[in-house]
């Protein structure tokens, strides 16, 4: 099967869709066309636990029969404008959904730069099993690629499950809502020097994300992905570095010092699985070639879980949930002596000792 983008494959498929006149009245009279699915999208599977389904903005649903197998296809361009919710014009029978979101509309991601997400055409027949998503990269060599990303962050994307087949009547509606969860997670790196902050700068280092999530595979349940035996390690670099000075501060120290910064933009965390599975954050003196920062970047994150005090998640869970995840390593004689982990707007962050982590 041909991998092809996302939004592009969705239109081949809307337009190949036969749709009855059921969907005239998607949005006003839905009087004669009484029967059919109507798909709702929540996105509460978030640390906010609050349902931010205004962040989506396009939405391809792929249905498959009773045995899992491939049937048709549909795009929402619009969720926002969607209401009461996408509509599916399917016969008689039962049907389970897989689906694919990203934050900006199709039509505004088509053609356009940056590192997009591609995926392998269902055909008739095929299992939910066949399908995946992958991150278009460059192979380098030694089972590694890159993520070519234009300095230009990764469009967000999300994906859903159905837990269990839904039963579509012959005459009247079947209903159903499709918990969306985000793959893609953004994350913020800075470091500052203790002893001499005047002397940090960012071109004085190389930044990278190794991780095994290129392709993600969809299995049977409704959060989980698998990682494929023969996966290549992603290399991610940051889509912007700057430095910050002291002096930008409203109450400027008497002397001035710098922060180094580089964003980045992932697919999946993973944090099971094996070590060359993991998540590695690895910065690197260009100078020098020394190895500043080494650290399991799932471990990392997950300490702060203990932030949460009315519910406790699992390290896979907690990194789901989250999105916005922010890093500040602090350096002496330019070797890492602690890390301020925090993340979005929640507040919640937390102080380690690089000895702790060992």
């Amino acid at each position: 099967m041909k991998a092809i983008s996302i939004l592009r494959m969705l239109i081949v498929c809307l337009a190949g869709i036969t749709l009855s006149a059921c969907t005239d009245w998607m949005y006003d009279d839905r009087s004669g066309c009484e029967h059919g699915v109507w798909l709702n999208f929540k996105y509460d599977y978030n640390l906010q636990r609050a349902d931010m389904i205004d962040h989506v903005g396009s939405v391809g649903v792929f249905v498959y029969d009773e045995e899992g197998s491939f049937v048709t296809s549909y795009i929402e361009p619009n969720l926002r404008s969607a209401q009461p919710g996408v509509y599916l014009d399917l016969p008689e029978g039962n049907y389970r959904f897989l689906a694919v979101a990203q934050q900006r509309a199709f039509d505004e991601l088509q053609g356009g730069p940056g590192a997009n997400f591609t995926w392998s055409a269902p055909d008739a027949g095929d299992g939910m099993d066949d399908f995946s998503i992958s991150l278009a990269h460059q192979d380098i060599g030694n089972h590694l690629a890159v993520v070519n990303h234009d300095n230009l962050p990764l469009d967000t994307l999300w994906h859903a499950v159905s837990n269990e087949p839904l039963y579509v009547p012959s005459e009247g509606y079947a209903y159903d809502t499709l918990s969306l969860m985000r793959d893609t997670k953004s994350i913020s790196v800075s470091l500052r020097e203790i002893d001499q902050p005047e002397t940090m700068d960012v071109a004085d280092y190389d930044f990278f994300i190794y991780h095994r999530d290129l392709t993600m595979a969809y299995n049977h349940t409704t959060h989980d992905l698998e990682i494929p035996a023969d996966a290549y390690t992603a290399v991610y670099t940051p889509y912007a570095t700057w430095n910050t000075s002291d002096t930008d501060a409203p109450e400027a120290r008497s002397t001035a010092g710098r922060t180094a910064h580089a964003d980045f933009m992932t697919s999946r965390l993973y944090a099971d699985g094996t070590e060359e599975d993991r998540a590695r954050l690895i910065i690197r003196h260009r100078d020098t070639n020394h190895t500043v920062i080494e650290a399991d970047l799932c471990n990392l994150l997950g300490q702060l879980r203990n932030y949460d005090e009315t519910q406790r998640y699992t390290l896979q869970e907690f990194l789901d949930r989250g999105y916005d995840f922010r890093l500040t390593f602090f350096l002496k004689g330019g070797e890492w002596q602690y890390v301020e982990v925090s993340i979005g707007i929640l507040g919640w962050s937390k102080r380690i000792q690089n000895v702790s982590l060992d």
